[in-house]
């Protein structure tokens, strides 16, 4: 059960906002791959799994910067140019393994049960708008939310709470009154500093994880998720 005080927090809550890859979308291992495959199609020999945990949550953007920086010896004046088209290499490797994204177990339920009890639904992902539109198209998401922030949407990703400020200001409600479901440390981190609720989900990270991050609660679906918020 959620503590008390969290229960309560929970229940005046308003406003419900999650975030999409490893939340609404098991999509983690497809974009290593779409990784792997920019990073040879712009004929670099590395391997993204020793950095990949430490960028999960934050834009394909901060991971770019930081393996061109420090994991390549390309000239400062260079590395604006490689890593934007390594995003955007990623961008269409992503799209064309996009048939393999499954959607969390339980999301689409959840989703109809909180539309019922939320005056506002909003999604809040270091996704480029590119990829959260592909998702949506695939999967008739647009129908559940009322906003949208993506990568392209904040000048700070998260952990800095901006992400979350500017969705609670998209939706007209302050963020003490909103919930966040979020798979990663860097999003809960963000969530908590914007003043939110926060609960982990855990696709990605342990529930210790995600508890030192400062998560409110851990579930381990969103059909625990939807008993502990009673929305049956």
């Amino acid at each position: 059960m959620l503590p008390p005080k969290v229960l309560r927090a929970a229940e005046a809550t308003a406003g419900l906002f999650l975030d999409m890859d490893g939340v609404i979308v098991d999509s983690e291992p497809i974009h290593a791959r779409a990784g792997a495959i920019a990073l040879e199609r712009c004929r670099l020999a590395l391997d993204l799994a020793p950095v990949s945990l430490q960028f999960k949550g934050r834009t394909d953007r901060d991971m770019f910067e930081y393996l061109v920086e420090h994991l390549t010896d390309t000239p400062p004046a260079e590395r604006p140019l490689l890593v934007q088209r390594l995003i955007e290499e990623k961008a269409r490797a992503f799209g064309e393994l996009l048939e393999e994204v499954p959607l969390v177990p339980g999301v689409l339920e959840f989703l109809e049960l909180s539309r019922r009890r939320f005056s506002a639904l909003a999604l809040t992902t270091s996704a480029t708008r590119r990829d959260q539109e592909q998702i949506f198209q695939r999967f008739d998401l647009g129908r559940w939310f009322d906003a949208v922030i993506t990568a392209e949407d904040i000048q700070q990703a998260k952990p800095d709470p901006e992400p979350y400020l500017r969705t609670a200001a998209k939706v007209g409600l302050d963020p003490s009154l909103c919930l966040v479901v979020e798979d990663s440390a860097h999003g809960i981190r963000a969530a908590k500093g914007a003043g939110c609720l926060a609960v982990g989900l855990t696709t990605a990270f342990t529930p210790a994880e995600l508890r030192q991050a400062g998560a409110d609660a851990v579930v381990d679906s969103f059909a625990e998720l939807a008993e502990l918020l009673e929305l049956e």
